[in-house]
């Protein structure tokens, strides 16, 4: 017969008491946060990827956020250019009427103070601002990028945000292409490549008589026809559309039909320049808002896989702290018969 010591029963005891605690403890825990993974030894592979989902959807919030910030800017950009174009299209109106011979020299210099006016509000948009920055001054957004003069005091920075990962999209037009338009034609420098013969880099002593007599003639001719390198800006043609209003003023104040006339066709350009403007802002927009919605998509999912990796089943939960309650109720009641009655009438 094996005989059985205090100290093993008392060490009995107190390691079935420890164990059942550490569970309910355990239990209490996750009940109080509504987690199965507590600590990251409860399942070390499901709390890597849940970290992973955390930082993704971290992004994701960042994302939407600057969605809304492109959408706020992109917005506004597009309302202005359609006012601008709702101005140009007025200004068109009148320099029609007033290109026939049907009005007087008083009607006309009393519609350029209309002008005027619509001109002070293209200058007005042209300074517009979101917040306390300037839509249209491009990288300077904290200064006023035009002058009274319609003079363009800003760069030609393209401000672009992170809608997505690795997917930037500008959320602004600089004034200069949207008041003024310049289309360059060639280089001033000439193409040196444009008369050039495939064999002019054949050193000479491998050319014939012929070769070389026809190399030098050609660039005689080359020499007689290279002009002298002119002024950039003559490569340049520019419509201001602060030119523009101000040119139909002076020819309304002037009383010149005739100049009225020709702006037609320089307003038709700014028009249909800024309708296209307005054009890519629009796809940039869709753009943004597909974006978010395949960011809100996504985030949504992540959330879901998160919580089925960390988050407990209530009612399995609660299930496990009664059964574990229950369990420490009876590891309690079986002690009192292994202790000593002796001794435990002595604590008592």
């Amino acid at each position: 017969m094996t005989r059985v010591s205090e100290n093993s029963s008392t060490h009995s005891i107190k390691y079935s008491l420890g164990k059942t605690k550490r569970k309910m403890e355990n239990l209490q825990l996750k009940g109080s946060t509504l987690r199965s993974i507590t600590r990251p030894s409860d399942n070390p592979i499901s709390n890597v990827e849940a970290m992973s989902l955390k930082s993704r959807i971290k992004d994701n919030d960042q994302y939407i956020r600057n969605s809304d910030y492109a959408e706020l800017h992109l917005n506004s950009t597009e309302k202005a250019i359609e006012q601008i174009v709702d101005i140009m299209n007025k200004a068109k109106e009148i320099a029609i009427a007033q290109s026939s011979d049907f009005y007087d020299a008083n009607i006309r210099e009393n519609v350029s103070n209309e002008i005027k006016q619509l001109r002070n509000q293209a200058l007005a948009l042209a300074n517009k601002r979101v917040g306390n920055r300037y839509l249209f001054g491009g990288f300077k957004t904290l200064s006023k990028p035009f002058n009274d003069e319609g003079e363009y005091q800003g760069d030609l920075g393209k401000i672009t945000v992170e809608v997505s990962k690795d997917f930037f999209v500008p959320i602004n037009l600089n004034g200069y292409e949207v008041f003024y338009s310049s289309d360059d034609s060639s280089s001033p420098q000439p193409n040196p490549f444009k008369e050039v013969s495939p064999r002019d880099g054949v050193p000479e002593e491998y050319k014939s008589k012929d070769e070389i007599q026809q190399g030098k003639e050609q660039d005689r001719g080359l020499a007689s026809k290279m002009p002298k390198p002119p002024n950039e800006e003559d490569y340049k043609t520019k419509t201001n559309i602060f030119s523009l209003l101000d040119g139909l003023t002076s020819s309304l104040e002037n009383n010149d039909p005739t100049f009225t006339q020709s702006l037609l066709e320089k307003f038709d350009d700014a028009i249909n320049r800024l309708v296209t403007m307005r054009t890519k802002v629009g796809s940039v927009m869709n753009s943004v808002a597909t974006t978010r919605m395949a960011n809100e998509d996504d985030k949504i999912n992540a959330s879901a896989r998160r919580s089925a990796l960390v988050d407990a089943d209530i009612t399995e939960l609660f299930s496990d702290i009664t059964r574990q309650q229950d369990i420490l109720k009876t590891t309690y009641q079986a002690s009192k018969g292994l202790m000593n009655q002796r001794l435990l009438d002595f604590i008592r």
